[in-house]
């Protein structure tokens, strides 16, 4: 009996384990070729690190910005002192120059014409290790110079701290991705010039899945304290619009394959669903307005993404308000967290519920 509760124990344990996403250079590797859209959101707090997470971001506000990330052969003109590249990342108006192989990425270097600024590392800055999973950390030391104008040098060096600290569900407006992977990393440095010195942290979380080669989702926070001086926080936050999963990487019946589509600005901001009580016991009440007549599809999902029912399927509502409950679907539901998905049409909201 112990050996088999033992061998019950294991397999448990590498169900877990399997359910985790690894990332590889083979599926996350910078892609030369690829071009991605991301869309500003406002910033969000990243949340607990640890196992079995819920990240709910239903609730995103998107700023408008859309930041085009472009991966190409490095094409720009060489650097004194820039080492050997392979891939150019063109960023936000910088040129990062990267080296990518099989084990590990690596930044050398970037620079900024608009800004007429130049950084490169003479000890590059690990960005990542192939494979990295879930618990692994590592910290690599850099050293680099700046030059502002080609006249004016900054010497810059410090740590970078990148760990994989927390895996669980991620949950945005129209979509839930199960077992997603968040990546902390933190890059502390000190900027020294004639006129002093500037503590720099760059603390910056992405969530990866299964099937995704890029972040679906990034916050980035970025303090600055120049001398004895108080300290400026810049916050920013994306998710990225334009990939879309290689395999599943959504749960749910017919939230397979869905992926965040440039109309999300007017999902969130033309349509607003009420859900009263809510947490709930028995009965659930929700409430929208369409501004036209669009077919509407409302169901239900679990925590884990398992499909639940239908409330209803494509049916087509006229203009104006429109109310219901759940209380027929609700009855026989377990206590506990769930998610409601509402579609107009090609506009997908999700919103989550809590049983009592």
């Amino acid at each position: 009996m112990k050996k088999l509760l033992l061998t019950a124990a294991f397999l448990i344990m590498c169900i877990g384990l399997f359910g985790q996403p690894t990332l590889t250079h083979k599926n996350n590797a910078l892609n030369i070729g690829d071009t991605n859209i991301s869309k500003e959101i406002q910033y969000l707090e990243a949340g607990n690190a640890g196992a079995n997470q819920i990240w709910d971001y239903t609730n995103i506000q998107v700023k408008g910005e859309n930041p085009v990330s472009k991966i190409q052969i490095g094409s720009v003109q060489e650097l004194e002192g820039l080492r050997f590249y392979n891939t150019s990342l063109i960023e936000n108006g910088y040129d990062y120059f990267m080296n990518s192989t099989q084990t590990k990425l690596e930044e050398l270097g970037y620079s900024n014409n608009e800004l007429k600024m130049t950084l490169v590392y003479s000890d590059p800055v690990l960005k990542m290790k192939y494979p990295f999973a879930y618990g692994e950390q590592f910290t690599d030391h850099f050293i680099g110079i700046a030059y502002f104008n080609e006249t004016s040098k900054i010497d810059f060096f410090g740590d970078c701290i990148v760990a994989a600290d927390a895996f669980g569900t991620l949950v945005l407006p129209d979509r839930v991705v199960e077992n997603a992977l968040r990546v902390k990393s933190i890059k502390k440095g000190l900027q020294i010039n004639m006129c002093g010195t500037t503590d720099v942290n760059i603390v910056r979380y992405s969530w990866y899945a299964s099937g995704y080669r890029y972040p679906v989702l990034t916050t980035n926070m970025v303090e600055t304290r120049y001398n004895e001086g108080a300290p400026v926080f810049t916050k920013t936050a994306y998710i990225n619009t334009q990939q879309r999963n290689q395999r599943s990487a959504l749960i749910g019946s017919d939230i397979t394959g869905m992926s965040i589509n440039e109309d999300i600005t007017s999902e969130i901001a033309e349509i607003t669903v009420v859900l009263s009580p809510n947490p709930f016991h028995d009965k659930l009440s929700y409430s929208y307005s369409l501004n036209k007549q669009l077919p509407v599809s409302i169901e239900l999902y679990d925590v884990s993404g398992k499909h639940s029912g239908w409330l209803i399927k494509d049916q087509v509502q006229s203009e104006g308000l429109q109310s219901g409950d759940f209380e027929t679907m609700t009855n026989n539901l377990t206590p506990g967290v769930y998610f409601v998905r509402f579609t107009f049409d090609k506009q997908v909201i999700m919103r989550k519920i809590i049983k009592i």
